[in-house]
């Protein structure tokens, strides 16, 4: 039988990049300040990365006080989101920049929360500005609920998650062009022909003024989306059907993975007499469960010296954990930083527990935040690990604040990066708004974000409430539906296994989300190269009837939200499968690039609809399927697209049995243990 290749050859791929329109993906948002403080985030990073990156769209964050965005910015950018505070005024370079550079490169403009400084140093000047938007500014004012009356386009949308009303401002312009859509309409009490449209989108952009938009704060009552961000932001940047790069998702399922961190490696466990946690967690994690894990240590909790002639018991003990097939070897550095925004101890500064290194010295080693990384992973490379084994991750430390030399540290040493933007979504803190973005810039640097918070924000952990991480479930959860916003991620320290309360509630969340939940269990690396790819690549190219997917590199899946249309895979090239999940259309790519050709009623044909495991030389064939599947536990396929109840010959490596398609033209396979097996299924 011929088989014909999904991938399409360079040839074809080379001539499609020359069709269709791009969709620029980059949104420039321009916030107060000279240069980023590296303790604190700012706003938009914050709080309004997160919709904007579940939409595709990679955010570039520009200080106005520094001058003018890079120009070569705006190749590919599609808006410039303009998130400034009330007070002070604009710097110079500011209004002649939007008046030429906005029209000049069709950018969309996104204006939330404040115009105070777009109202200075002459209000006519923002007046005449929006005039080209449909927008006509009208100075009024008016604050509460007894002053001002409010409209809504839809209750759903514009009290996403909270009433606006009992904060109403009646202010902002008033919508005039025809192609607008106004989201909120207010109106003075005294003087109902005074309207404002605070939020309002067009094909301009977007604008949600305060409180309309989103009210922030640090504590949980003052956090919330009072407009629904997704949908805001998806009509403001005109992205209704266009694709998305999708990092947490693989072959149609969420993401699992957990990571270890290396705190309390030696510590002593009650839940065996004399034996270290870190034993403990091999025995009762990594070994009980068929999982893949991500596991890092410090090299001061394994030695005293750097240059240790004859490795200790606890090297012996994580050589062994390190080197297991379902363990993929990371750093925790050497001494463990704390603040990572401190070159050397300053004068007479604590360097112990608390202060800048959790662990005061080495001996035979000299601490700077590129040795901790460069010499961290060099210790575990060269001590620790049987060749060929690498050490593949750094999982940051402390305040996980890592300067760009740190981040660039661990790529020249052959390994990505991931932690920091930890987080919590459940009753206390009730808004998406608290869920990070996918990743964080640092000059030329890329840190990717954990997809969770750890034991360490849930309080009585250490003490009263040693059960409390199992309520981290609950953002799990909230970040796996209605939308896929995060993998499942497991984030702990080997203290986890400290006592056996921590570690049942520990096991409690690996049986729930991994042996019972509908994720795609993987190392940890895999997502972080997912993430990369997507911020860093990842083209879409508009094609008739479809699209042209192209560098996605380790992002192997694509999102359309809305889309009511299916694959047609007989025209459709570098796909595997797809499939429906919360009202989206997932896309598997097989490789790098795609082409997507979308139809109302295609042919069926049969493909991948969804696979807990990692695919591997998968290959549409003219009566069906042929993949070979990779997993540390059993492996679960469904293939569909085939005629209902047809009879097919499935081949597990080289076994070959016969069996039927359900009514529904889908075929079921389950590959028990861990292992490589090809899969093909053929209509006979």
């Amino acid at each position: 039988m011929r088989f014909l290749p999904l991938v399409l050859p360079l040839l074809l791929m080379t001539a499609a990049r020359g069709e269709g329109e791009d969709v620029k993906r980059h949104v420039i948002a321009f916030v107060e300040g000279k240069a980023p403080d590296p303790l604190l985030m700012d706003a938009v990073h914050e709080v309004i990365d997160l919709p904007l990156n579940h939409l595709g769209m990679v955010v570039l964050h520009h200080h106005i006080r520094t001058g003018p965005p890079p120009t070569e910015w705006l190749a590919d950018a599609r808006a410039v989101l303009l998130f400034l505070p009330h007070a002070g005024d604009p710097p110079d370079w500011l209004w002649p920049w939007l008046e030429t550079e906005v029209p000049r490169h069709g950018l969309r403009v996104l204006l939330l929360n404040e115009l105070g400084q777009l109202l200075r140093p002459d209000a006519t000047r923002f007046g005449k500005w929006i005039e080209a938007f449909g927008l006509r500014f009208e100075s009024h004012f008016a604050k509460g609920p007894l002053e001002v009356v409010s409209e809504f386009r839809d209750e759903r949308l514009c009290s996403y998650e909270a009433d606006p009303r009992p904060y109403a401002i009646h202010h902002g312009p008033r919508s005039t062009g025809p192609a607008n859509r106004v989201w909120v309409t207010t109106r003075s009490r005294t003087d109902r022909e005074e309207v404002c449209h605070p939020v309002v989108t067009g094909p301009w952009g977007g604008m949600a003024l305060d409180p309309w938009g989103v009210r922030l704060g640090t504590l949980d009552q003052d956090r919330r989306w009072h407009v629904d961000p997704f949908a805001f932001f998806r009509e403001a940047l005109g992205l209704d059907g266009v694709p998305a790069p999708d990092p947490s998702v693989l072959n149609g399922r969420r993401m699992w993975f957990m990571q270890v961190d290396g705190d309390g490696f030696e510590s002593l466990s009650s839940v065996r007499p004399n034996a270290f946690a870190a034993q403990v967690m091999l025995d009762e994690v990594f070994r009980k469960y068929a999982l893949p894990f991500t596991v890092s240590i410090i090299v001061r909790s394994l030695t005293e010296d750097y240059d240790v002639k004859e490795p200790t018991a606890k090297m012996l003990l994580a050589r062994e954990i390190l080197n297991l097939p379902n363990v993929e070897p990371a750093s925790h550095g050497v001494l463990h930083t704390l603040v990572w925004q401190e070159e050397a101890p300053p004068e007479g500064a604590k360097t112990g527990a608390g202060g800048l290194m959790w662990y005061p010295s080495l001996a035979n080693y000299r601490y700077t935040r590129a040795n901790e990384v460069k010499e961290s992973i060099r210790f575990i490379n060269e001590r620790l690990l049987v060749p060929p084994r690498r050490c593949e991750l750094m999982l940051w430390t402390g305040n996980a604040m890592p300067p760009e030399e740190a981040i660039l540290a661990a790529g020249e040493m052959g390994a990505k990066n991931l932690n920091g933007g930890v987080f919590r979504w459940d009753p206390w803190y009730d808004s998406v708004g608290f869920v990070s973005p996918w990743s964080r810039r640092v000059g030329k640097a890329l840190q990717v974000y954990a997809g969770a918070g750890n034991e360490n924000w849930f309080e009585g952990f250490f003490d009263t409430m040693p059960g409390s991480f199992a309520h981290i479930a609950e953002t799990i959860a909230r970040t796996g539906a209605p939308r896929i916003l995060k993998p499942a991620d497991i984030y702990v320290h080997f203290y986890s296994a400290e006592t056996p309360v921590r570690l049942a509630a520990l096991q409690g969340l690996i049986r729930r989300f991994a042996v019972e939940g509908e994720t795609a269990p993987v190392f940890a690396s895999t997502y972080v190269k997912a993430v990369e790819a997507a911020v860093l690549g990842s083209h879409v190219r508009r094609a008739p009837n479809g699209w042209f997917l192209q560098d996605f590199g380790d992002c192997r899946t694509a999102r359309i939200d809305g889309e009511p249309r299916d694959v047609d895979f007989e025209k459709s090239r570098g796909l595997v499968g797809a499939r429906r999940l919360n009202g989206s259309l997932y896309l598997h790519l097989a490789g790098s690039d795609a082409h997507v050709v979308l139809a109302e009623k295609p042919a069926p044909r049969p493909h991948v609809e969804q696979a807990n495991c990692v695919l591997d030389g998968a290959r549409l064939v003219p009566a069906g399927v042929t993949v070979t599947a990779t997993a540390h536990s059993e492996r679960i396929l469904v293939l569909a697209g085939f005629p209902p109840n047809a009879p097919l010959l499935l081949s597990l490596g080289n076994e070959q049995s016969e069996t039927r398609a359900d009514a529904s033209g889908r075929l079921e396979v389950r590959l028990p243990g861990a292992g490589e097996t090809t899969v093909t299924a053929l209509q006979r």
